[in-house]
């Protein structure tokens, strides 16, 4: 069962440590199972960071593994290994835990010695040599724990996703992945096999780069980038045009095209999901999921997506923000806690994103906020994240909108929202049997006024006219929304699990 470890564990938000060797034998060297006076133990404490050593991240599987770590597959993983989360950990694991909100951890009852300590969260991996002495605390020096950015001079069992990124005129996603500390040597044009971040360009090459996005170029649907990455190959054609364009990839991030996606094709992407591929969305890829609402393009959303995720509207309307996100935590339709939504406020603010820019104190400050999608009840597979705060929104009203009109108030609308794949999925044990998951938010991630990348820019407009990565501000600190984002991201590259359960503490299967 995906995002299962086979014991039906619970963790609480906070990340109770979990301790046992599950009877597997001791490596040699190490001395397992040191007794300790006083109900002490032997362990390891420390607190775990993305790869630019910025924001502590929530729920990276934290274990000294029982037998050598084993090269992770590249790409969805098929055959034996689809759909599996154990298959992501065949070492198992002597002692496990997983970080709690604010990164932190404390792996108990660990060997004494040199030891191997892994930190993963789905393909991030990295693992380092730590030596404990019997009944202490061994704690780890604070930023001394990150996620790799980079498998240049990293450790042999270091590991991280492939991404591809398909590049529009309209938002710069790709981008982020600088400003979490991945470096610009991970960019890599299309299917090149030297880096992890793996560039795209979507949108009609007839089209008018930025300008066609604002004002319909390429016959109304998304344009290109207006500096795209050398050699980067269109997306309709090299990354989306079928199923077996996408399984070499992790995670897709699709980033905002200006109009809805030009030539998408909903049908290979939702077969992508549903292998148990993830995919981000930014503002019009909206297309994917419901169709083309405000265009007269020939593709169409699969039967179980369209209406059965969301209320869509190819609203045009350009508030620019700030307005204010409210983090939603309870299950959709329901009074029940979600508890990842629980995570995500209490995350965020512990990295200082809420309150900020005079929205109130308890919401996310959205910058270039679009308003394409309302989930209601009825929308069973889908569960939002972050709805808007009608009291703060500063206008809007464009064609499609269920706003009031410049000014006036607004029905709330979901900015960011997920949903798991297949979403007719089987009953099993531990819920449906999900693989896959999408994300879809509706603003433009670069439009906080603090993030100046200038990839998608044309000279007349200000922009530096430099290509990704070139054109990305990789020095500049998350904007909240971002900071929103990178949450979303690790959140994406871990076990898929319902969201009516927190995750499982990692207890990586024994080996067989």
């Amino acid at each position: 069962m995906v995002g299962s470890f086979g014991d039906g564990s619970v963790a609480p938000v906070t990340g109770t440590p979990v301790a046992s060797d599950g009877g597997l034998p001791c490596p040699p060297g190490l001395a397992c199972n040191v007794p300790c006076s006083g109900g002490t133990s032997t362990t390891i404490t420390g607190k775990v960071y993305d790869p630019a050593g910025r924001n502590p991240l929530y729920n990276v599987e934290v274990y000294v593994p029982a037998t050598a770590l084993q090269p992770l597959p590249k790409g969805v993983p098929t055959g034996a290994d689809a759909c599996s989360c154990p298959a992501l950990f065949k070492s198992g694991a002597l002692a496990a835990t997983s970080t709690g909100v604010d990164g932190s951890f404390t792996l108990t009852n660990v060997p004494v010695g040199d030891v191997t300590l892994a930190l993963q969260i789905g393909k991030w991996r990295r693992a380092i040599k730590v030596t404990t002495t019997a009944c202490q605390a061994n704690a780890q020096p604070d930023k001394s724990l990150k996620l790799p950015g980079t498998l240049v001079g990293a450790g042999p069992d270091d590991s991280m996703p492939d991404i591809a990124v398909s590049t529009g005129a309209a938002d710069t996603l790709e981008c982020l992945m600088t400003r979490i500390g991945v470096p610009g040597s991970e960019y890599v044009a299309g299917t090149a096999t030297t880096g992890h971040v793996h560039i795209f360009s979507g949108g009609d090459p007839k089209g008018l780069g930025l300008l066609g996005g604002i004002f319909g170029g390429g016959g109304g649907s998304g344009s290109p980038e207006a500096n795209p990455m050398p050699g980067a190959p269109s997306s309709p054609t090299a990354l989306w045009m079928n199923q077996a364009q996408l399984m070499p990839y992790d995670i897709t991030l699709l980033s905002c095209e200006g109009n809805e996606t030009y030539n998408a094709n909903p049908a290979a992407l939702e077969s992508y999901l549903n292998a148990g591929g993830r995919v981000f969305a930014s503002h019009f890829h909206y297309a994917f999921f419901s169709g083309p609402v405000g265009t007269k393009q020939a593709y169409a959303a699969p039967a179980d997506w369209g209406a059965n995720l969301a209320n869509w509207s190819d609203d045009t309307g350009l508030d620019n923000g700030p307005i204010g996100g409210i983090i939603d935590t309870t299950l959709n339709g329901t009074t029940t806690p979600f508890p990842k939504g629980v995570v995500l406020k209490q995350w965020l603010t512990g990295v200082g994103a809420l309150g900020t820019d005079g929205v109130p104190a308890a919401d996310l400050a959205i910058y270039q906020p679009r308003y394409n999608a309302v989930v209601v009840p009825a929308d069973k597979p889908s569960q939002p994240w972050i709805t808007s705060d009608s009291a703060t929104v500063s206008g809007g009203g464009g064609k499609g909108s269920s706003s009031g009109g410049n000014g006036g108030s607004m029905t709330p609308q979901t900015m960011y929202f997920s949903f798991d794949t297949p979403v007719n999925a089987p009953s099993g044990a531990n819920g449906p049997e999900y693989c896959g998951r999408a994300v879809f938010s509706d603003l433009h991630v670069a439009g906080n006024p603090t993030t100046k990348d200038t990839g998608n820019q044309i000279s007349f407009l200000g922009g530096g006219g430099k290509p990704p990565p070139g054109g990305c501000d990789s020095a500049a600190e998350l904007s909240p929304q971002e900071k929103a984002l990178e949450f979303m991201l690790f959140d994406l590259s871990s076990c898929v699990i319902s969201d009516a359960i927190a995750p499982p503490v990692a207890r990586p299967s024994p080996p067989k």
